[in-house]
């Protein structure tokens, strides 16, 4: 016990107090002849935007802050009696278009009474705003390794991050005036003026992290912290810890064992570095055993964790915030699930070969239309409307029901409750925000609509209907028909709820078996360029992987996966000056997902018209290279990701190290995702809001 509170302490000890003491001499005093070693870093991270562009997914960066989007309300089809579609019977006129008329009915006020009006989101307490900061923390992180003897060793690393409130966020308070405010979902992680960074929370828990204590602004956490065991060729680890399967630059293909943890900089730190400081830690038993000189195998068995996306309102959120998540990781008892893998890799000569399996829940999990739990009734002149006449229906009409005359609730509000949508500000305010964000995400406005219908017998109860689709989705009409419908629904419901209505989604995981092949060679030659050059192809195979529907759909994708990936790299000295270079280049094509998962069914949609998908792979290149300078003071780096569609991200580095631990470093993210063709026909215009420059000012001890 006191070799475990001097391993303890060690690991524990501030960074201020390591780098108080020189050479270690304070740390041997203390712990006098035990064989520790503690070494760490602290480290100031910020990234400042370049430009005036605003995360879209969050309230502040919304464009129909300040977009103008007519609606007209249309008599419901279930209250038509048979008389049409959707838009066939308008409730109203938009009297601002009307001459001579229109200015008086504005100026009286009237334009909203005739259930048709012109609005932005603005109207509603929505503002946009830039804020010239989109990340700023201080960091610090500490390992220690205690040697107990030959055999047994006890090593962790602990990571503290604490981010000050010097980014402005959209605060729910500001809104409740409107609609009864913003309820349903987890209040903590954004009601409240400043983000909420780090706190990692789902459904029924607020710790689904073992070894992690998060809030709105700290994280602390160990990214390993493990018993080891080393005998001859066999190696145990046990804890907490991240397994390395693959070392590519953004690509994932045998690094299946963790899911990652976007909270902090999304995918935007040092290209060089991103995964080895975004596997996302969970508790394993992995061991190790090299059979012969040639032959390793490596396995794993490990609780399931599951990727950690950026909380709603951070600058980095990928996900809209018109929607509520619920993640059922706990809910639904997948904190108590096991994942299994196993690695064989042999090397003779020249030539290396591996393999892999795993048979894993997948840490990205999938997406699809929920129940709300909000139970709010309608407001406004529309909304009070449509409440009074769904509590003159007759209640429990049993076998003879119909929406147009029964209701299966006591009121609206309970039967709001029970479908995906709730009225509340900060939501869905128009049919034309709705599917340019159905594009913008990569899903699809128009089954959309109809999966948030057909599967809640509580929709239909409240007069909504499916609208008709076009032929390239299974229906049997024109887009254009197809659209006036939807767009008629959509605003009828979004004037009803007396602005706007959230939907919400919910998160749940699959279980999958992931297979990998991969083989290797050094060339030799001759040639001083080609000599040592390192090829390296990777191929993983998913059978009946589970896809989020581009329609949010309870009934998910399931189709075969393939991704393949060549890797070509090499130390080069390319000045006689200089000491070497290295350089890499990597290509890879997935036959079903892009890179961060989702089904290329939903690329290539636009506001005014939804596409059947990319229609083949989706295909990525890197290229990146690191060169020290002369005593290794300075180097620069650069790594690039280019989708072949019409996106690119380009991270040029420059770092200085001026010794005694210093080490100063800068890089800018210059992100186009509007090179040519859609943008929604690329990955990269996801994040086309994140031109930045990131500084980091670190001592290591």
């Amino acid at each position: 016990m006191r070799q475990l509170s001097k391993f303890a302490a060690g690991l524990l000890l501030t960074p201020a107090l390591a780098i108080a003491q020189e050479g270690g001499g304070f740390l041997d005093e203390l712990l006098g002849d035990m064989d520790l070693r503690v070494n760490g870093f602290v480290r100031a991270e910020s990234a400042y935007s370049t430009t005036q562009a605003k995360n879209r997914n969050n309230q502040e960066g919304n464009p129909f802050n300040q977009i103008e989007a007519n609606r007209t309300a249309y008599l419901p089809p279930a209250l038509a009696l048979g008389a049409g579609k959707w838009g066939n019977l308008a409730l109203g006129l938009n009297t601002t278009q009307l001459p001579i008329i229109g200015p008086v009915a504005q100026q009286l006020g009237l334009d909203g009474v005739l259930f048709s009006d012109q609005i932005q989101r603005s109207e509603f307490g929505f503002k946009s705003s830039v804020d010239p900061v989109n990340y700023m923390i201080l960091r610090g992180e500490s390992e220690a390794q205690l040697s107990i003897n030959s055999h047994w060793n006890i090593i962790g690393r602990i990571r503290a991050i604490y981010q000050p409130d010097v980014i402005d966020g959209f605060d729910a308070h500001s809104v409740e005036a409107f609609q009864g405010g913003i309820t349903g979902g987890e209040p903590a992680l954004y009601q409240s003026r400043n983000p909420n960074y780090f706190a990692y929370r789902v459904e029924g828990s607020h710790h689904p992290n073992p070894l992690e204590i998060s809030g709105r602004n700290y994280l602390v956490y160990f990214p390993a912290l493990v018993l080891d065991y080393s005998s001859g060729p066999v190696n145990v680890r046990f804890g907490n810890q991240s397994i390395a399967w693959g070392q590519s630059i953004f690509f994932r293909v045998f690094d299946v064992p963790n899911g990652l943890d976007y909270r902090r900089h999304l995918i935007l730190d040092r290209g060089l570095e991103e995964f080895s400081d975004k596997r996302q830690p969970q508790l394993s038993l992995r061991m190790t055993y090299q059979a012969t000189d040639e032959i390793l195998a490596d396995a794993f068995i490990a609780k399931f964790q599951p990727t950690v996306y950026p909380n709603p309102g951070t600058p980095y959120n990928v996900i809209p915030v018109q929607f509520t998540v619920h993640d059922r990781y706990h809910q639904f008892g997948y904190d108590d699930k096991l994942n299994y893998g196993i690695r064989l890799k042999a090397d003779y000569g020249q030539w290396g070969w591996q393999a892999m399996a795993a048979y894993r829940y997948n840490p990205d999990g999938t997406f699809r239309w929920t129940r709300s739990g909000v139970n709010k009734p309608l407001s406004g002149a529309l909304g009070s409307l449509v409440n009074t006449v769904y509590n003159a229906k007759l209640p429990n009409c049993g076998s003879g029901y119909t929406p147009t005359l029964c209701r299966l609730y006591d009121n609206i509000g309970e039967a709001l409750a029970e479908t995906p949508f709730d009225a509340a500000p900060g939501g869905v305010y128009s049919a034309d925000e709705w599917f340019n964000y159905a594009a913008d995400v990569r899903l699809n406005g128009l089954t959309g609509l109809n999966a948030a219908i057909d599967p809640f017998p509580a929709s239909r109860d409240v007069f909504a209907t499916d609208v008709d689709l076009p032929t390239e989705f299974g229906g049997t009409v024109s887009q254009t028909e197809s659209r006036r419908q939807a767009d008629a629904e959509l605003n009828t419901f979004f004037i009803a709820a007396g602005g706007s209505l959230r939907g919400h989604i919910e998160r749940v995981y699959h279980r999958e078996k992931v297979f990998g092949l991969g083989v290797s060679y050094v060339n030799e030659s001759d040639n001083d360029f080609l000599n040592q050059l390192i090829f390296n192809l990777e191929a993983q195979y998913t059978p009946d992987r589970n896809y989020t529907n581009t329609g949010l759909e309870n009934r998910f994708i399931r189709q075969n996966e393939y991704t393949i990936s060549l890797v070509v790299d090499k130390w080069h000295r390319l000045f006689a000056d200089f000491p070497g270079t290295y350089m890499v280049f990597q290509a890879l094509t997935k036959n079903r997902s892009d890179l961060v998962g989702r089904h290329l069914n939903g690329y290539g949609s636009e506001q005014d018209h939804v596409s059947t998908g990319l229609g083949h792979n989706a295909n990525y290149i890197v290229f990146g290279f690191l060169q020290p300078f002369p005593n290794k003071i300075w180097a620069v780096e650069m790594a690039s990701l280019l989708d072949p569609q019409g996106g690119i991200l380009v991270q040029p580095v420059l770092q200085w190290n001026p010794g005694k631990g210093v080490t100063i470093e800068a890089f800018y993210n210059y992100v186009n995702g509007h090179l040519w063709g859609k943008p929604t026909n690329n990955l990269v215009s996801t994040l086309d809001f994140a031109d930045e420059v990131t500084v980091r000012l670190a001592y290591q001890f």
